[in-house]
């Protein structure tokens, strides 16, 4: 069985921002994590909302990271 995949997981591999230069795209998101194009944009709405990622531009920009 899958594990569900969780906001949390998403946030902290976006903010570790493995080889993305700096940018975010729904597209990278549903790629990493293999999931429907409608699932990804909620967590990219989450990610603008909670101010990790840019509001604006495609691709946006990372603002918070873990480094």
């Amino acid at each position: 069985m899958m594990s569900e995949l969780t906001y949390e997981t998403v946030r902290d591999w976006v903010m570790s921002n493995p080889l993305n230069d700096g940018n975010m795209s729904v597209f990278t998101i549903k790629r990493r994590f293999r999931i429907a194009h409608e699932r990804a944009e909620v967590f990219m709405r989450r990610l603008v909302a909670d101010g990790i990622v840019s509001d604006a531009g495609k691709p946006r920009a990372i603002l918070k990271t873990n480094k």
